[in-house]
């Protein structure tokens, strides 16, 4: 499991997870606890937003992340999205969510920047 000393984290922290190994599917990719997820949501929004990541796993149109650690920003444009990133020693926790901050502020969701119909 990651260890993560104390640290300062940004001053409007992205609602994220760090998985270790046990989080991983049959296909090796990280699947969060989405439970732990819309627990630490920060409003109805965000966990409806939650809850429709969860079910394109269940319904098997998305299999799951890559990497160890998954974030989820309100964008510039309204929408919640998820992301995800490589939480370790080279990359710190609070860069990544300092990132995240920031990109947040300035970016559309990818629906937004590709004009997709939401389902």
């Amino acid at each position: 499991m990651l260890t993560v000393e104390k640290i300062d984290l940004p001053k409007e922290c992205p609602n994220y997870q760090v998985m270790d190994e046990s989080r991983k599917n049959g296909s090796g990719e990280y699947i969060p606890d989405f439970n732990a997820l819309r627990a630490t949501a920060s409003c109805d929004e965000e966990r409806a937003y939650i809850d429709s990541v969860e079910k394109r796993i269940i319904d098997g149109k998305f299999s799951g992340f890559h990497w160890n650690m998954v974030y989820i920003t309100k964008m510039a444009c309204g929408h919640y999205e998820i992301f995800q990133a490589p939480a370790n020693e080279h990359y710190p926790l609070n860069e990544i969510l300092k990132s995240a901050q920031d990109h947040a502020a300035t970016s559309k969701c990818t629906h937004c920047i590709c004009n997709w119909q939401r389902t």
